[in-house]
């Protein structure tokens, strides 16, 4: 793996512990955090896609880092959400 594929899953891992984090010290108002730590996941994201040198692949690399971190954190909204009725 290259290192520009590499830079995606230091996002999933952001979007990961954010998921935990808002699990963990927010679990009534997890549906509020999330999206908060979507929004940080994206400038991440861009951040470490832009930071380096722009090669081809750009665009793929950075959709496959916010996808990615959608579904991780969609993962965890659909685990927060029943959680927080209780």
């Amino acid at each position: 793996m290259s290192w520009q594929w590499g830079s995606v899953w230091p996002v999933w891992a952001l979007a990961l512990v954010g998921a935990v984090l808002v699990g963990v010290l927010q679990p009534s108002d997890g549906i509020v955090w999330l999206p908060i730590v979507l929004g940080g996941c994206t400038l991440t994201a861009f951040a470490i896609q832009l930071g380096g040198p722009t090669v081809p692949g750009l665009v793929d690399r950075l959709a496959a880092a916010v996808v990615g971190s959608v579904v991780i954190l969609a993962v965890a909204s659909a685990i927060l959400v029943p959680l927080s009725l209780l």
